[in-house]
């Protein structure tokens, strides 16, 4: 069996229950667990990061003998953590670490977690204590490949990620390739990762809170006792309810999601609880349902799993986006969908994955769309995302603004839906960037109805010429690409137009959105029309006419009137 959790010890648990079934949880779970890791204070680390755990010097130390007896008893590793890394690291310090350490070698133990990746370099520590197997700090927020690479050939055997990669599949396969390199290179190393702190990913504050608690004075609170963290976690948590579980740095609750990790390179889970009895039990909780095969590993998304009774369940969906997400929560907000889906009255509607899924296709350049069509003012990611819009069974298309059909034939391209094409054809475009080139269309309705990329007819189409708001639609449409006249104005009157050929809940697209009034148009009319907007997402590029992005921006909305 592989030792795949770093436990903590919690000095704050009752006597009584350590030595009965703390020591029994660990017994029958020592084929699991790699080492049994406890915070430590010996000069020069007089505090550490995770703040007030220790109540006395007499405390300390009974904290260490009862750390050497849970692993003498159990047969478990044990692990001294010292993750101070404001201590300077200068020699003085190293020196006086050195010393100070000989106390715990000599009880046995042989795994100790340091800040300074300098002291290790200097192979001082090896050369006293050559048993030693070292770790780095979870403070250092390694994410990179070449750290990995780097911290091996300084000395480390063990290297913690930073918590964040958990959602970011892409760097932990180059990190598994730095930690195979280091293999063959003759300087193993262990990859892990904190799977189940509870903090928000990408957590602003968490470096300030760790500053706050290394620098403290002995008669200042930790940090979640003093005034100023109430402007982090306990806000955030009182303002978003139960999305805390769903945007925290945990692993999901599936355990096969776990084993994904493990096929990704990382060795040891490292569990909390160093400072929190409640989430050392949780861990423990994690450990047994892991010894036991149990598919779910723990109870906090239960409502999410069950309560939502759709085709494609959001926490299904939501399970997958977060493998790469980067904890990008201001340009996502799945997190916050999922958690309306498990509110019970408030489902969430099955078009919303499915627009988000279409956007992240069209950003991988991944849709029926062959990548073969005319020339036209617009990208590939735009035209895979129109493609993947009219995937959806049943869609009926409208585009107003055709030209010469490059994004109307993306739209219809190996999709069996049908298609109405609105345009005057009165006005020749061309690019605003100099750059660009585009030879243009001298008749762009001949163009359209003649297309050399048209071989038969076997899409359902429909050409409706003349101006916006003259024409008529034959039947409603539940998906509309605006792409004609940008003027606020007048955009605004033809969308009004267009409403009344739409079904009750219909997915609208507003090219352009980067242009001047644009966004604020259709913004106007959805206050004034009174339309529920379901779900709305703006993407704007940074640069206009971005061939490699969404071109000049758009807007997207799910509308139910």
């Amino acid at each position: 069996m592989d030792k795949v959790f770093s436990l903590p010890i919690n000095p704050k648990f009752d006597p009584q229950f350590i030595e009965t079934k703390f020591l029994d949880f660990l017994i029958r779970n020592k084929d699991y667990i790699f080492d049994l890791y406890f915070t430590c204070r010996m000069p020069p680390f007089t505090q550490d990061a995770m703040g007030e755990v220790f109540m006395s010097q007499d405390m300390e130390l009974d904290v260490i003998g009862m750390a050497n007896w849970l692993s003498q008893e159990s047969g478990i590793p044990l692990s001294a953590t010292f993750n101070n890394i404001y201590v300077r690291p200068d020699q003085k310090n190293l020196e006086e670490w050195i010393i100070n350490f000989k106390q715990l070698y000599d009880i046995g133990i042989r795994i100790v977690t340091l800040p300074h990746t300098s002291w290790v370099s200097t192979g001082q520590i090896q050369k006293e204590y050559p048993e030693l197997y070292i770790k780095n700090t979870i403070l250092r927020e390694v994410t990179r490949a070449n750290e990995v690479v780097e911290l091996a050939q300084a000395g480390f055997h063990y290297v913690n990620l930073d918590r964040d990669l958990m959602r970011d599949r892409d760097r932990l396969l180059e990190i598994k390739e730095a930690k195979e390199y280091c293999a063959e290179e003759g300087y193993p190393v262990k990859i892990s990762l904190l799977v189940n702190e509870g903090c928000w990913g990408n957590c602003p504050i968490m470096t300030e809170h760790y500053h706050y608690n290394n620098t403290r004075n002995v008669d200042d609170p930790q940090y979640f006792n003093s005034r100023i963290s109430r402007i982090s976690c306990s806000k955030w948590d009182a303002m978003n309810g139960g999305l805390a579980a769903l945007k925290a740095a945990n692993l999901p609750p599936w355990k096969e999601d776990w084993e994904e990790m493990l096929d990704l390179g990382i060795d040891v889970f490292k569990m909390h609880g160093r400072e929190s009895p409640s989430r050392l039990m949780e861990s423990m909780d994690i450990i047994n349902r892991w010894a036991l095969d149990k598919d779910i590993l723990f109870p906090q998304y239960k409502k999410y799993i069950e309560d939502v009774d759709l085709k494609e369940r959001p926490i299904d969906i939501w399970r997958e986006k977060i493998k790469t997400c980067q904890f990008n929560c201001w340009k996502c907000n799945y997190c916050d969908m999922v958690y309306e889906s498990g509110k019970g009255n408030n489902k969430i509607h099955p078009k919303i994955p499915f627009i988000i899924d279409a956007i992240d296709k069209a950003e991988k350049k991944e849709s029926k769309y062959t990548g073969v069509g005319i020339e036209a003012l617009t990208s590939d990611i735009t035209r895979h995302f129109l493609n993947n819009i009219c995937s959806y069974d049943g869609t009926k298309y409208l585009e107003a603004g055709v030209y010469a059909g490059g994004t109307f034939y993306s739209a219809l391209q190996n999709n069996n839906i049908k298609g109405y094409a609105v345009d005057d054809f009165e006005k020749a475009y061309a690019p605003w960037r100099d750059d660009i080139e585009f030879v243009g269309h001298k008749d762009p309705k001949k163009a359209f109805l003649q297309p050399p990329w048209w071989p038969d007819k076997r899409y359902d189409f429909e050409l409706l010429e003349g101006k916006v708001v003259d024409i008529t639609v034959p039947e409603k449409c539940n998906v509309i690409f605006y792409d004609a006249d940008h003027d606020p104005l007048q955009q605004y009157k033809n969308i009004d137009h267009l409403l009344q050929f739409c079904e009750d809940e219909f997915i609208l697209l507003v090219d352009d959105a980067n242009m001047p009034g644009v966004v604020e148009s259709v913004e106007d009319l959805v206050k004034h029309k009174k339309l529920n907007v379901l779900f709305e997402r703006k993407i704007l590029t940074s640069i206009p006419e971005d061939q490699s992005s969404w071109w000049n921006g758009i807007y997207i909305l799910l509308i139910k009137k």
